[in-house]
């Protein structure tokens, strides 16, 4: 018995794709354009999260060279151009990742995205990797006013998959994903495996997904009786 339609919105860097090698190419291009060193993948994935001008403040202030939230957003537009001419250059889905999302679709879920990467190149990834037909909207950083841990852009997903917070699950991997959707009263799950910056368990997340194929069932048990599907 389902009475309530169910939705599912997802972060994207750490959660469904790791675009890591591709974010730490342009931000290092975007450095020694400055001569400045750039930093390993293992060090710019842990800077990643909060939007393009947060990348660039952390990476600039790790190379010894900080700069302020106005200069790092002025060298925003170089980064994304740089970021955007190759952007699954390295990138790759997360295991189980096309398969969770055709299953959850064709369990008559609606999914969304809801990233601080930008729409269009967020669009154009989920494209390359032919996921993008599972989502029925994609919300940027820059599809609304307000950036993540906002609520607004998780609310603007919402409204575009037609359903209240009370029939949606956030799944994500940070702290910023746990906040917005807490704005919102959501439940949330969060991956062990992303770039959350702290330890999974330390997210406040209502679950945690160690494999994108315990998904559905992680959902289930976050969903009300009301909206599980029987």
């Amino acid at each position: 018995m389902t009475t309530l339609r169910q939705a599912v919105v997802w972060d994207l860097d750490g959660t469904l794709i790791d675009s890591a090698a591709d974010i730490a190419a342009a931000l290092n291009a975007l450095l020694s354009a400055h001569d400045l060193r750039g930093h390993d993948v293992a060090r710019v994935r842990g800077m990643i999260g909060g939007g393009v001008a947060k990348l660039i403040e952390r990476g600039f202030a790790a190379a010894g060279d900080p700069v302020s939230t106005l200069s790092a957003s002025d060298l925003a537009p170089r980064f994304l151009e740089i970021y955007s001419a190759a952007p699954t250059v390295r990138t790759k889905l997360f295991p189980a990742a096309a398969e969770t999302l055709r299953s959850l679709d064709e369990a008559g879920f609606c999914q969304a995205i809801c990233t601080n990467k930008p729409e269009a190149v967020s669009c154009a990834i989920l494209a390359q990797f032919d996921i993008l037909r599972y989502f029925t909207a994609v919300v940027g950083g820059d599809t609304t006013a307000a950036k993540k841990p906002d609520p607004l852009p998780l609310r603007r997903a919402l409204t575009l998959l037609g359903v209240g917070p009370e029939a949606a699950v956030m799944v994500g991997d940070s702290a910023v994903d746990v906040a917005m959707a807490r704005a919102l009263g959501m439940p949330v799950a969060a991956v062990t495996f992303g770039y959350g910056g702290c330890g999974p368990a330390d997210l406040g997340a209502d679950a945690l997904v160690d494999h994108l194929d315990q998904v559905p069932g992680v959902l289930k048990t976050l969903a009300p009786a009301s909206l599980q599907v029987q």
